[in-house]
């Protein structure tokens, strides 16, 4: 085989590795196959330009002539849009670009290979498996963008909780960003949730690095069973029970001593049942149970029979909490 017939070869892999890891299911065998396959260094060098064309590809999708000039490599109708005359030498290069792109088959996963993004509605968890192996368990009201490349695993909660089962793959750390929290990991068990700019971030196996926008290196390390609140004015690592901060991944709410305020906040995210403490005066009670997530019911019905607090419907069908009858 010429050196060009091995370098087109390459590219045609290349891009055939790059679709096929940009779909939605991908299996076990495949994501193996492609680390074997990039062992070799001249494949992953293939790999690196196949990605660096995909980025500059993005910003072109939208030109019309880019456009018509790919549906035709691609053997498909062009778009309608409002045709121009003729390409302007400006852009003939690069709307060659694009066609080549197309003819290794990468203009089929513009839209794939974009970060994903997933969500679940309140009272809704969804369990992820990501291409690389991982586990992403999404809470109620959550949201997450993901996207894998060959040196780097990157995924923005853009709110609400989720729970991380990383594949280890120490070339290609696994960086979790919400807010202005980064959590970095290899592979290892974690649970993040946003607050505001910051993020409440529990190791359950493993270890995992955390920092905040502007540090020039992560600021905590955390060892299972450790928690940092950087939503907080002076984070500290602290030891927690990490079952029980996890629960909610089995469809539980444990309370140890948590007060009702904290409780009512944390079960009113799996509902749209509006809760509305009336009496400031219980609001520090210390309430302690297990409650399946989503079921108000129970839990109200748990304040009143064991804390003696007093519960009314309002006009607007909220739940009224008010201090015993004395």
């Amino acid at each position: 085989m010429t050196i060009d017939k091995e370098r087109d070869a390459r590219r045609h892999e290349a891009a055939t590795w790059f679709a096929r890891l940009g779909q939605k299911r991908v299996s076990t065998t495949d994501i193996h196959d492609f680390f074997e396959w990039r062992k070799d260094p001249d494949n992953a060098r293939a790999y690196e330009r196949v990605e660096k064309a995909w980025d500059t590809s993005r910003t072109l999708a939208g030109d019309p002539d880019i456009a018509t000039l790919t549906a035709e490599a691609l053997g498909q109708a062009p778009p309608r849009v409002r045709a121009r005359h003729m390409v302007s030498r400006l852009w003939k290069p690069i709307a060659a670009g694009a066609m080549a792109l197309a003819a290794l088959g990468l203009v089929s996963v513009w839209t794939l290979n974009r970060p994903q993004a997933y969500a679940t509605g309140v009272g809704e968890q969804r369990t992820l498996r990501l291409a690389d192996g991982s586990q992403v368990v999404l809470d109620t009201n959550s949201r997450v963008e993901v996207r894998l490349r060959s040196d780097r695993r990157s995924v923005i909660l853009v709110s609400g909780q989720a729970f991380f089962d990383v594949e280890g793959d120490p070339a290609r750390p696994f960086v979790v960003a919400a807010g202005d929290t980064t959590v970095t990991a290899v592979g290892t068990r974690f649970d993040v949730r946003k607050l505001g700019q910051g993020a409440k971030v529990t190791l359950i196996e493993g270890r995992i690095d955390v920092g905040t926008s502007g540090m020039s290196k992560p600021a905590w390390s955390l060892t299972p069973g450790q928690q940092v609140v950087t939503a907080r004015r002076s984070p500290q690592v602290q030891s927690v029970d990490a079952a029980r901060e996890i629960s909610w991944t089995t469809g539980r709410l444990i309370f140890a001593a948590t007060p009702i305020q904290e409780a009512i906040a944390e079960v009113s995210r799996y509902s749209d049942r509006r809760i509305e403490l009336k009496d400031a005066g219980i609001a520090q009670i210390p309430v302690s149970g297990a409650f399946d997530t989503g079921d108000t019911d129970a839990f109200i019905a748990a304040l009143s029979g064991l804390y003696g607090v007093t519960a009314s419907t309002g006009a607007d069908g909220a739940i009224i909490l008010e201090a015993p009858i004395t």
